[in-house]
């Protein structure tokens, strides 16, 4: 049988890891669930606020051009007056801050753009093309008061085969145009076009404000907590128009250039992201309003939140973000690894407690086990319970029982051993004494034996 000495610090230690182990995997659970419904509230309150972040960026854009299509339209300035034009330009885009190019285009082949070249708008592109530049367009360096500075260089141009003016004819209304390469700076660019017509219904010409898809991902880049985090846009048809990451949103093959698909993508997690969205929802064009989901890349998990653009901008596009959840979990995993070590430092110490003690409790009971044993060879000892005697709970009790007992019987044993003693001593002292009986007997009878044999020999 196992001595309580080893069992009960092990029992008491099984007792406690067991608690403990129990109380730290619900707390883990709970935590796990709690840091989990946090982070897709989290990726859901980012993404919300990048996709209006986006969405003021494109209404803004929006209330730019209607500003001067309001102007051309009521006969503010004339459209055909392509000088009168540029002064309206010129001064809305320092009067509402555009950052963007600004420009209209007639059907007759005149142009004029305008883009801001640094924030304190000291300084802009002019971009014109009239009956006397055709079929180039000149660009000039344009002083903070409208001045041409000097001719910077000439380039063949002709805004009537451009998207935005080919799509707002054709679309007779307001719209977004497909996304191109701008000629301006070379990004991906989409235009806000708005065609303006006669009161015969005759086209005069088309007004555009480009939104660079670069100023989206600066804006991107600014939002996201950091670089771990990825943000991306992508468009109806599932191609990317702006993204955190370093990959390149088109190809350029000559003079035709390809905007990447995100499911082709050569970022693996985009590419991972554009595959999941193509196979599980069958597009960008049919997810929710709001999704999250998670997927694994590279043994690592990620989540992914979405959310659409809101639908008075006209464009079914969906701003997203993809996270590594370690980030999330890292700090539950410390709590988790410190919890392990306090775990095994308790249990260490809870041991070294069981065994104290157990050592406490042990050696009272086993002074009361010698004390039996003692009782036992009849060698007992009372002082040797003295200290335990003292004790007010049980085993103080038994030891005071046991003392007592002990000083009975040990004082019966002596009472016990000198009367045996006496009875001994007295029977040695009767043996003696018939013993001389028996010889004095002997001698008389020898006496006896010997006066007969004289006798009967005379």
């Amino acid at each position: 049988m196992s001595s309580i000495r080893k069992v009960f610090p092990i029992v008491l230690s099984i007792q406690l890891t067991l608690t403990v182990g129990i109380t730290s995997w619900i707390s883990f659970v709970a935590g796990e669930g709690s840091v989990r419904k946090l982070t897709l509230q989290l990726c859901d309150s980012l993404t919300y606020r990048v996709a209006e972040q986006i969405h003021s960026y494109f209404e803004d854009s929006v209330k730019i051009n209607q500003a001067l299509v309001t102007a051309l339209r009521n006969g503010g300035v004339n459209p055909n007056n392509i000088t009168q034009v540029q002064k309206d330009i010129f001064d809305k885009s320092r009067e509402l801050g555009i950052n963007n190019t600004f420009y209209y285009g007639n059907e007759q082949g005149s142009f004029v753009g305008l883009t801001p070249q640094d924030p304190s708008r000291s300084k802009f592109l002019l971009q014109i093309r009239n009956d006397s530049t055709a079929p180039n367009r000149s660009n000039y360096e344009l002083s903070q008061n409208g001045e041409q500075v000097k001719l910077l260089n000439n380039e063949v141009y002709d805004h009537r085969t451009r998207p935005w003016y080919v799509e707002a004819k054709k679309s007779r209304r307001s719209i977004w145009s497909s996304i191109f390469v701008s000629a301006t700076d070379g990004e991906l660019t989409t235009t806000k076009a708005t065609p303006i017509y006669s009161a015969e219904g005759a086209l005069l010409g088309v007004v555009g404000l480009n939104v660079s898809m670069k100023q989206i991902k600066q804006f991107m880049l600014e939002m996201r907590p950091s670089k771990p985090w990825n943000l991306f846009l992508v468009g109806e048809n599932g191609s990317l128009v702006a993204s955190t990451s370093d990959e390149p949103l088109f190809q350029k093959e000559g003079n035709i250039i390809k905007q990447l698909e995100m499911s082709k993508s050569k970022d693996p997690k985009l590419l991972k992201v554009g595959l999941m969205v193509q196979e599980q929802f069958g597009g960008f064009n049919n997810l929710k309003t709001a999704q999250t989901f998670e997927f694994e890349s590279n043994g690592e998990k990620y989540i992914v939140s979405t959310r659409k653009l809101s639908e008075d901008l006209q464009l079914n596009w969906t701003v997203g973000i993809i996270v590594p959840k370690y980030i999330f979990m890292q700090e539950i995993d410390n709590n988790n690894r410190i919890t392990l070590i306090i775990i095994v430092i308790m249990l260490a110490i809870n041991i070294l407690i069981g065994l104290l003690i157990a050592s406490w409790l042990l050696l009272p009971i086993k002074k009361l086990m010698i004390a039996a044993k003692e009782i036992e060879t009849d060698s007992f000892d009372p002082d040797g319970l003295t200290k335990i005697t003292t004790r007010n709970d049980e085993l103080g009790q038994m030891a005071r029982v046991i003392q007592v007992m002990g000083s009975t019987i040990s004082d019966r044993n002596q009472g016990m051993k000198s009367q045996l003693k006496k009875l001994r001593e007295e029977n040695d002292k009767a043996k003696k004494i018939a013993m001389s009986a028996s010889s004095g007997q002997n001698n008389s009878l020898q006496s006896i034996l010997s006066r007969s044999r004289s006798a009967r020999s005379k």
